[in-house]
């Protein structure tokens, strides 16, 4: 319910639905939210429990959304490929400025493909 009004809703600028055990579904919600949305400037998804899977709905949306500012996805389950999954999107959106992604389950790796 709250996922088509997010999609119609023409003057949010702030999203914030930390702690609130998103599903997959609200994954997908809040991935067309920011596919329609051209006033969304923050999101705030820290402390979900979100996977890899559910991220990767949310930077497919990222790669199209032109207003994002800010995304807060610290203390969720983000594993390396989530990371690495964040890393491509961000050489793609020219408006994202701040990311947080603090307190995951991403590991330090000595390779050249550290973002």
């Amino acid at each position: 319910m709250i996922g088509k009004a997010l999609q119609i809703n023409t003057s949010l600028q702030t999203l914030d639905v930390s702690h609130s055990r998103i599903s997959d579904d609200g994954a997908a919600a809040i991935s067309e939210c920011l596919k329609k949305s051209n006033t969304l400037q923050e999101l705030k998804i820290c402390d979900n429990k979100l996977t890899c899977s559910d991220l990767t709905k949310i930077v497919e949306a990222l790669q199209i959304n032109t207003s994002l500012q800010t995304l807060d996805v610290s203390n969720n389950k983000i594993s390396d490929d989530g990371a690495a999954a964040i890393s491509e999107c961000l050489k793609k959106n020219e408006t994202l400025q701040e990311l947080k992604i603090s307190e995951n389950e991403i590991t330090s790796s000595d390779s050249d493909e550290d973002w």
